[in-house]
């Protein structure tokens, strides 16, 4: 016995925009994991690192986000955002719930 289905609407025009948006932001993120071995490999063969380091090393009471920042408008980057995101805190552990005990490790296995 077949099940008859309901037909589904056609998509409004929002909520294809609306999912437009989120494929572009989902393969920007994708280009930047795609190319991120890459970059990686260009930035360690040349000095900047090198040369980030001896910039930190002469004025350590600016952070480094700063001197990033400065950087980017040095090279002519408009409109670059550089932030620092702030740690995730951690869930604290319930002190109803009775602890687990690890497992001893045996030598030679």
């Amino acid at each position: 016995m077949a099940t008859t289905r309901k037909p589904t609407k056609p998509k409004t025009s929002a909520q294809l925009k609306e999912q437009l948006e989120t494929a572009k932001r989902r393969l920007k993120e994708l280009e930047q994991r795609a190319y991120a071995e890459e970059l990686t490999e260009l930035i360690k063969a040349t000095n900047i690192v090198a040369d980030f380091a001896k910039i930190q090393a002469k004025v350590t009471d600016i952070k480094p986000i700063a001197i990033l920042s400065a950087i980017g408008a040095a090279v002519g980057i408009k409109r670059l955002e550089v932030a620092q995101a702030e740690p995730k805190p951690r869930k604290p552990a319930d002190p109803n719930k009775p602890r687990k005990p690890r497992a001893k490790k045996t030598a030679g296995k």
